[in-house]
């Protein structure tokens, strides 16, 4: 499970007390919201640059050459 899948600790007693207090403080859900989606657009980069690193890896493998990208040969 990645960090991005758990729901951050501090939202459950935050929007408890809101709750309790009747009102929602939507600054800070939007604070947060922001700060969850730079964090997941650095986990896309990441990964799209490790998926770029294996496919690098994969097309200069020997007896790479000649094949189309869903895996069929050429004369096919």
């Amino acid at each position: 499970m990645s960090w991005a899948d758990m729901s951050p600790r501090k939202d459950v007693s935050r929007h408890a007390g809101a709750a309790e207090q009747g009102h929602v403080d939507f600054d800070s859900d939007f604070a947060d919201l922001r700060h969850r989606a730079r964090h997941l657009i650095a986990e896309i980069v990441r990964l799209s640059r490790q998926l770029a690193d294996l496919q690098k890896t994969i097309r200069s493998r020997p007896g790479h050459a000649g094949r189309s990208r869903d895996g069929a040969s050429a004369t096919e």
